[in-house]
């Protein structure tokens, strides 16, 4: 009979410990959990300027933990990072006129993803530094039409 409470009583308190679905560790490619679309809201540090726009992270089949950015900084920038399962780093990388390098970490409800970087459109003259959280975008809702 003792061996049947402390059975219940396992269970019972089983059932109450968190889940840990969903966590980064679940996937077999780390990168699954960041390679969709985001709202990217950023702000120019120095200006305090804010500014949004879409952005889409994608796998890099080159790279075993590589990504790319396809519209870094809204510039259609097509900006090779490494991630792995928690942070991003960002090597300095030219691309055309722009001189990028940063990083940043996921959160751990997978959700966003938070970048410090710099962007330098003169080539070393003067980097402009960014601050941007990607989110998962919000889908419009449809409104019903009452007649």
């Amino acid at each position: 009979m003792k061996t049947v409470k402390i059975l219940i009583v396992l269970f019972v308190f089983g059932a109450f410990l968190p889940s840990c679905v969903g966590d980064i560790e679940d996937l077999a490619d780390p990168r699954d959990a960041i390679a969709k679309k985001f709202r990217v809201t950023e702000t120019e540090v120095e200006n305090n300027v804010e500014r949004s726009y879409d952005d889409v992270i994608s796998k890099d089949a080159s790279e075993k933990t590589g990504i790319i950015f396809s519209n870094f900084n809204d510039n259609n920038l097509k900006v090779k990072a490494t991630f792995d399962g928690k942070n991003l780093i960002i090597n300095q990388q030219t691309i055309g006129d722009y001189i990028i390098k940063g990083s940043g970490t996921l959160t751990s409800d997978l959700k966003t993803i938070n970048l410090q970087y710099t962007v330098d459109e003169e080539q070393g003259a003067n980097p402009v530094e960014f601050s941007a959280s990607y989110g998962v975008p919000q889908v419009a809702k449809k409104l019903k039409v009452v007649k």
